[in-house]
């Protein structure tokens, strides 16, 4: 049964080094340390004849992978052969060392124990010369693995192993993803050593300094503009006792036509091609979500985490062309995959839901889902043909019923008419409820420009006959077209 011993050496001064982590380092047992460039590891290496460093691995390995694996396979035979060896690492051993990381993983499966001796990790001299508390909140990342930061950071944030300007050049790209290019960037170097520097420049320059080696670290304090926690605290404090009483009497019955209307309002931004109006919009709507979360949470139901947890594993699932093993060639066979999905989704034993259909959806919209999923499940017309001809007949069924003067056939028949109308669209690949919604606009704007031509004449709307009004209906119409 081999032990590895693995000592944290500090930040870079040898007399930062502990006292236990001394004695191993000048006991009987092997020491192997990762690397001589770093103060201390020269300093305690120099001491002993029968010192080894890594060192040689990082000129000859293809890859940082290859380093790590060589070490942990070298330091796991060294300790079967030799029982006891210890391994010497830079700051602290927990901190950033992804030798230590496989050791951890690997070591217990061949019977070989692990000893941690802590030592001052690169943090906490950073903490002292930037004057930062801990508890303040700080958010420490690998600068070769920011692929898992999303948003700007709301903590004091640092970059770690920030070796050279091809590194700083890759962490510049991807925080202008997130940060203005004049943010401020502080570079530091050998801190907690007695050559410590810190140097503060805009992002978009960062790269363009020659001041990085294996003591380089970033430095970004925290975001302030509003972020999802700000958006769930603002509407947690809404519904607070001392908060709004209008939003405290909101239920999710309550909200949802203001649901609807923000919706629609999206459509509409989109409609406009108005970016502007279109970032309003969103935000208004996705307020909707927060809100609706909060009462939820509020009645220990779940929470906004919960809805996006859910969305984010519905996304995985259905695409598992992306996520899995399935393949899509193209947009129709993502769709197929998609489709089937869904179906399976709702199928799930539950053969009464096949037909389901959100019922607080507006009519129109609802009539098209409602003969999609009848579609999906082989109820539908071979073409366009089909419901066309239906219209017809439908059409004329309602005609009759008026000519009989019975108010609930002219009802029904005209509904039925609708229901064929929203079946011809589904054919013709129309979202009926978003063409209703464009003719509307169009309504509002010929109609507008007959408001106006009356307004110039001072008369009434009254005071002219259908012949003239439809004449300025008919200049509206062309004055549109000429503007396309």
């Amino acid at each position: 049964m081999g032990k590895i011993i693995i000592i944290g050496l500090g930040p870079g001064s040898p007399g930062n080094v502990t006292e236990e982590a001394r004695r191993y380092l000048a006991g009987a047992n092997p020491v192997y340390f990762r690397t001589l460039k770093h103060p201390a590891a020269r300093y305690f290496a120099g001491k002993r004849k029968d010192s080894v460093s890594f060192d040689q691995l990082y000129a000859k390995s293809k890859n940082f992978e290859e380093v790590y694996r060589s070490i942990t396979k070298k330091l796991l035979l060294s300790a079967q052969n030799n029982n006891t060896v210890c391994y010497a690492v830079p700051g602290h051993p927990s901190v950033g060392e992804a030798t230590v990381d496989r050791l951890r993983r690997i070591a217990p499966k061949l019977g070989v124990k692990l000893k941690i001796v802590a030592g001052l990790s690169f943090l906490e001299p950073i903490m002292n010369l930037l004057k930062i508390d801990l508890l303040e909140g700080v958010t420490v990342y690998d600068a070769l693995a920011l692929d898992d930061l999303k948003e700007p950071c709301r903590t004091h944030f640092i970059l770690a192993q920030v070796y050279n300007r091809v590194i700083a050049s890759r962490v510049k790209l991807k925080l202008l993803d997130l940060y203005p290019p004049d943010y401020p960037v502080t570079i530091i170097t050998a801190a907690g050593m007695s050559r410590e520097e810190t140097k503060t420049f805009h992002l978009s320059a960062i790269d363009h300094q020659d001041s990085f080696n294996h003591y380089t670290t970033l430095y970004l304090h925290p975001f302030q503009t509003p972020g999802m926690g700000e958006l769930i605290e603002i509407m947690a404090k809404l519904r607070a006792q001392d908060g709004c009483p209008w939003d405290r009497q909101q239920t999710h019955l309550s909200l949802r036509q203001y649901l609807v209307e923000e919706a629609y309002e999206v459509v509409a931004a989109i409609d406009q091609n108005n970016d502007a109006e279109l970032k309003t919009e969103l935000g208004d709507l996705l307020l909707q979500v927060v809100f609706h979360s909060q009462i939820a949470r509020e009645e220990n139901r779940f929470d906004f985490s919960e809805v996006i947890k859910a969305i984010c594993t519905k996304l995985v699932r259905r695409h598992p062309h992306v996520f899995g093993a399935e393949k899509a060639a193209d947009a129709s066979e993502v769709k197929a995959l998609w489709e089937q999905i869904k179906a399976d989704e709702r199928n799930d034993g539950r053969d009464g839901n096949k037909i389901f259909v959100d019922h607080a959806l507006p009519a129109l919209l609802k009539a098209y889902k409602l003969q999609k999923r009848a579609a999906d499940l082989g109820f539908d017309w071979p073409t366009v043909r089909g419901p066309l001809e239906k219209a017809d007949e439908e059409l004329g069924e309602l005609k009759e019923a008026f000519q009989n003067n019975d108010t609930a056939a002219i009802e029904e028949e005209l509904g039925d008419y609708l229901f064929t109308i929203v079946n011809i669209a589904r054919f013709l690949k129309v979202n009926p409820e978003i063409a209703l919604g464009k003719t509307i606009d169009k309504f509002i704007e010929r109609f507008k420009y007959i408001l106006d031509q009356v307004d110039k004449t001072g008369k009434d709307m009254e005071d002219f006959n259908l012949e003239v009004l439809d004449h300025w209906w008919n200049e509206a119409k062309k004055i549109r077209k000429v503007s396309k």
